[in-house]
């Protein structure tokens, strides 16, 4: 009995440290952000009411913590592994200007690039960035709707 309340107690130990730490609040929010939920469940939702107002489905979506306080979204559309959406949210717009550097060489609001592989738009404002990836033939398949759905998206954003 004594060992199981020592367990227990161990137990409730841990937990506690966690709280009063705050790791207990920061795995809660990464939780939360990995699964679209807090701050950033209202911007997943009119991204993806916006593509279905254009009749495209946002498919086989997934979510990564950055490691630095961001998350990042990637989904396909209509589930084509050609066609790739990525919302990064960031922990502030001077995060965003550096790794969007990082990524595309340019740390402006907007970017286009081309290569082998395919084109590349990225749009952002604030501590988020919407990168459209579109390779193969069909390069320009989405492109109007895409940038439509990531201009008022982005307006939204105060």
């Amino acid at each position: 009995m004594l060992v199981m309340l020592g367990a227990c107690s161990s137990s409730s130990l841990k937990q506690e440290r966690k709280i009063y730490s705050g790791q207990s609040a920061e795995e809660g929010n990464i939780r939360a952000q990995n699964q679209g939920q807090g701050l950033n469940g209202p911007l997943l939702e009119e991204l993806e009411k916006e593509f279905s107002a254009k009749g495209i489905k946002l498919m086989n979506t997934m979510s990564a913590d950055d490691g630095q306080g961001g998350v990042a979204y990637m989904a396909l559309l209509d589930g084509d592994g050609r066609h790739v959406v990525k919302v990064h949210i960031f922990r502030d717009a001077g995060m965003r200007s550096a790794e969007m550097y990082e990524m595309v060489g340019h740390a402006g609001d907007q970017a286009n690039l081309d290569n082998v592989l395919g084109h590349t738009t990225m749009l952002s404002k604030g501590h988020v960035a919407m990168v459209y990836t579109a390779g193969g033939g069909e390069r320009d398949r989405y492109e109007k709707e895409v940038l439509d759905v990531f201009h008022h998206v982005l307006d939204q954003i105060h």
